[in-house]
């Protein structure tokens, strides 16, 4: 069995992580754009997994304000200076991938980057019963009124998560 590399992205992987979304997400396609944006304005949070030369998923984490996660394909412009958390935006790996130690590397990877960075706390928006997959990475689901109708774009199944270390 061939084994995966796990490194940072580059833009020239994009369109790699667009085949992966295809594959897991087919109801919340992101545009190249938005990969491209958060890519340029935090790279140490965008990480590849990659096997036999092609990516095989993709992790896409950054700073946030608490509770304020970007609406699903949406061009944020800028990472604001006065965010509170470390957002996990996507987390995406092939069926072929899965169970294999990907997952875990980028989230170790990336809980790394979010305490380097000095924040104490990491957010998400998990879909289609996701919620118990990041349970086991300590989140939990938290309710916010306020994010109600922003998360139906994710689903009815959507819900908003929070770790603390």
């Amino acid at each position: 069995m061939t084994s995966f590399t796990f490194r940072k992205a580059s833009s020239s992987d994009l369109d790699g992580v667009l085949s992966v979304q295809a594959v897991v997400f087919p109801a919340f396609q992101e545009a190249k754009a938005t990969f491209a944006e958060r890519l340029r304005l935090y790279p140490d949070g965008f990480f590849v997994v990659e096997e036999g030369g092609d990516i095989k998923g993709y992790l896409v984490s950054y700073p946030v304000r608490r509770p304020e996660p970007p609406p699903l394909d949406t061009l944020i412009g800028a990472i604001s200076p006065d965010c509170d958390a470390y957002y996990v935006h996507d987390l995406s790996l092939l069926p072929a991938m899965r169970g294999r130690g990907a997952a875990v590397a980028m989230i170790e990877a990336m809980t790394g980057v979010a305490r380097n960075a000095g924040f104490t706390a990491m957010v998400l928006t998990a879909v289609g019963g996701a919620d118990i997959f990041w349970r086991r990475f300590g989140f939990a689901t938290v309710s916010v009124p306020a994010l109600e109708a922003r998360l139906l774009a994710y689903g009815a199944d959507a819900v908003y998560m929070e770790r603390s270390f």
